[in-house]
C-alpha cells in the first residue's frame, strides 16, 4: 500500500507568490486577441459579402447579355433556315429546268419531224377554222354572203397544199359552196321594216260607221223646171256627176255606229297585236304562223274598216304581198366537208408520235 502524501505548507517565515497580477494580464491579452479576431472575421465577412454582391451583379449582367445574344441569334438561325430552304428550292428548280430543257428538245425534234413529213398541214388547220366560222355566220347570223366568202377562202387554203389526197375534201367543199350560194336570201330586216310601217299606219285607218255622215236635204240638189234657173241646175248636175251619182236618203231612225269608241280602241290594239306577232314569227322563220297572223289582220280590215279608204287599200295590198312571201331560209343544215376534214386532221395527227 502507498503512503498518503500530505501537502507541504509553507512555513511561517515564507511570503506568498503574486498569482492575481499574472492572471489579469493574461485575460486582457485574451480579450484583445478576441477583439482582433472578431474584427478580422467581420472584415472578412464584409469582404465576402461585397464579393458575393459583385458576383451576383456580374451574373445578372451575363444573363442579360446571354438573353440579348439569344435574341440576336434567332434571326440568324431563321436566316440560316431560309437559306437552306432557298438552296433546296433552287435545287428543285434546277432539276425542273433540266426536265423542261429535255422536254423542249424532244418537242423540237418531233416538230421538225412533223414539218419534214407534212410542212403544209397548218393550211389544213386554217381551212378547218374558216369552215367553222362560215357555219357560224350562216346558222347564227343568216349571213349568206360572208359564209360563201369564208368557204371560198377555205378552198383556197386546201388548194395551196397541192395534195392529191385532199381532192375529196375540195369536192365536198364545192358542194357546200354551191348550196350556200344558191340558197334564197331572205331579207328579214327589210320585211320586218315593212311590217313596222304597217304598224305605224294603223292610226290612219278609218273604222266603218264610227263617224256617220250628216244627212243632207235632197230638195236642195233637185233641178227646177224654171228656165231662169238653168245656171243653178247646171251646177247641181255637175255636182251630182262629181259625186258619182251618190244619193243621200233620209232615215227615220237614229244612225248608230258599227263600233263604239271603246270597242274601236280594242280593235286598233288587236290589229296592232296581230302585226307584231307576224313580225315576231318572221324573225323566227315560222312561215305558218306568219301567214296566219297576216290573214287575221286582212280579215279585220275587211270587216271593220272602210274599204274605199286609201290607207285601208294600201294595207290590204301590203298584207297580201307579205302573206305570199317565203320567209323560210333554206340553208344547208350541215357542211358535207366538215366530217371529212375532221377525219383527215385526226389521221394526220396520229402519224406524229404522241407528246408525253
Amino acid at each position: 500500500m502507498s503512503e498518503t502524501q500530505e501537502p507541504v505548507l509553507p512555513s511561517a517565515g515564507q511570503a506568498p507568490k503574486p498569482h492575481t497580477t499574472r492572471n489579469r494580464g493574461t485575460a486582457k491579452t485574451a480579450i484583445g486577441l478576441l477583439l482582433i479576431l472578431m474584427a478580422g472575421i467581420g472584415g472578412f465577412s464584409a469582404y465576402l459579402y461585397q464579393q458575393q454582391q459583385q458576383s451576383m451583379q456580374e451574373i445578372s449582367t451575363l444573363r442579360s447579355e446571354l438573353t440579348q445574344f439569344r435574341t440576336e441569334q434567332t434571326p440568324l438561325l431563321q436566316n440560316q433556315q431560309d437559306v437552306q430552304t432557298v438552296k433546296a428550292t433552287l435545287t428543285s428548280l434546277g432539276e425542273q429546268q433540266q426536265q423542261l430543257d429535255g422536254r423542249q428538245r424532244e418537242l423540237e425534234q418531233k416538230w421538225q419531224s412533223r414539218e419534214l413529213q407534212r410542212p403544209n398541214d397548218w393550211l389544213l388547220a386554217e381551212a378547218s377554222y374558216l369552215i367553222r366560222m362560215a357555219g357560224r355566220k350562216l346558222w347564227l347570223e343568216q349571213d349568206l354572203a360572208t359564209a360563201a366568202t369564208l368557204l371560198t377562202d377555205a378552198d383556197t387554203r386546201i388548194q395551196a397544199m397541192a395534195d392529191p389526197s385532199l381532192i375529196p375534201l375540195r369536192k365536198a367543199l364545192a358542194e357546200d359552196m354551191a348550196a350556200v350560194k344558191s340558197a334564197p336570201d331572205v331579207d328579214q330586216e327589210g320585211l320586218a321594216l315593212r311590217v313596222g310601217t304597217l304598224l305605224d299606219n294603223i292610226d290612219q285607218l278609218k273604222i266603218k260607221g264610227l263617224e256617220p255622215k250628216l244627212e243632207q236635204d235632197p230638195a236642195s240638189d233637185e233641178i227646177s223646171d224654171q228656165l231662169s234657173d238653168w245656171q243653178t241646175n247646171l251646177q247641181k248636175s255637175a255636182k251630182q256627176f262629181a259625186e258619182n251619182f251618190i244619193t243621200i236618203r233620209r232615215q227615220g231612225g237614229q244612225i248608230e255606229a258599227l263600233l263604239s269608241p271603246d270597242q274601236s280602241a280594242y280593235l286598233q290594239e288587236n290589229l296592232r297585236l296581230q302585226l307584231q306577232l307576224a313580225q315576231l314569227n318572221l324573225l323566227r322563220q315560222d312561215q305558218a304562223n306568219f301567214r296566219n297572223h297576216l290573214q287575221k289582220a286582212r280579215s279585220w280590215l275587211t270587216d271593220y274598216y272602210e274599204a274605199d279608204d286609201s290607207a285601208t287599200q294600201f294595207m290590204q295590198k301590203e298584207l297580201a304581198v307579205l302573206q305570199e312571201t317565203d320567209i323560210t331560209a333554206h340553208y344547208p343544215k350541215t357542211f358535207a366537208v366538215q366530217p371529212l376534214l375532221e377525219k383527215v386532221l385526226a389521221e394526220r395527227a396520229q402519224t406524229i408520235p404522241a407528246v408525253r
